[in-house]
């Protein structure tokens, strides 16, 4: 499927999302206690099914697109700003680290050092925007080690308390980034460069729709209730929507027809060159 086919579908997917969620939190939910209404459970159970329906669909999508500029972007003032969105977004999980009696103390070591140098990372990561400094390949795997722990100190506190929907989305948004830092790793080493591509597209964003699906919804009804609903904290979902920034400018500016146009260009010097040559 065409590059625009798929933004278009994106582009109706994720305000429709960040509406069935906001119509679910201010009409299906319990605020007290995060559960659904005894008399709308049904409906929304069948809105979170639907929301997670929805971002199959766009991933599916995805995977039919052919855009491969195989190439990183350039790292310009706007991923700058987002990568320091992403800072923000770690120091926000550290500030609201869910830690219970079942986490253990390894998984709270690991998570701060991951945590301390995935945020090293992508601070210097911004400020290669505006200096000529170049980062080693191998550090583009420093995201996807902070969120395997993130996720499994997230998965423990959970365990022990009931699931309610909220922990449902936060769960699915972080096992999505994961995959999409996977592949951004992936991106920066020159691996798997035949299929890559289509894993960011996808991962990318789907991650953006359930970061926004997640923490906006959530902004409003503590905007109107006077932080009347607290089950997932003010900080936790300020740290999914720094990275669904993060990703979206990403994505975006790695897809962006320039970037496709820089490859292009570049690859055709290349086969002009070595055609000079061959003479």
């Amino acid at each position: 499927m065409k590059y625009k086919k798929i933004i278009l579908f994106f582009c109706i997917i994720l305000p429709l999302s960040i509406l069935l969620r906001t119509f679910q939190l201010f009409f299906t939910v319990e605020t007290n206690t995060g559960f659904f209404k005894s008399e709308y459970e049904t409906a929304g159970f069948y809105l979170l099914i639907l929301i997670i329906a929805v971002c199959a669909s766009l991933a599916i999508i995805c995977f039919t697109g052919h855009r491969n500029p195989e190439n990183p972007p350039k790292i310009n003032p706007l991923i700058s700003f987002a990568s320091v969105f992403a800072v923000l977004g770690i120091a926000a999980g550290a500030y609201d680290a869910r830690i219970t009696p079942v986490t253990m103390p390894w998984q709270i070591a690991l998570l701060t050092v991951s945590g301390i140098l995935a945020a090293v990372y992508f601070l210097l990561y911004a400020i290669s925007g505006f200096i000529d400094l170049k980062l080693s390949p191998l550090l583009s795997v420093l995201p996807s080690v902070y969120f395997i722990m993130k996720i499994i100190c997230s998965f423990t506190a959970i365990s022990s308390l009931a699931l309610i929907s909220d922990n449902i989305l936060i769960l699915s948004a972080l096992c999505v980034m994961l995959l999409f830092f996977l592949s951004f790793g992936k991106l920066y080493n020159g691996i798997d460069t035949e299929r890559n591509f289509r894993k960011l597209m996808a991962s990318g964003l789907v991650s953006t729709v359930l970061c926004f699906t997640q923490s906006i919804p959530h902004i409003i009804i503590n905007l109107t209730t006077h932080n009347g609903y607290l089950h997932t904290s003010n900080a936790d979902n300020f740290s999914v929507l720094s990275f669904g920034i993060f990703i979206a400018v990403f994505t975006f500016s790695h897809f962006s027809a320039k970037n496709v146009r820089v490859v292009r260009s570049h690859r055709a010097s290349e086969t002009a060159d070595e055609g000079f040559c061959s003479e």
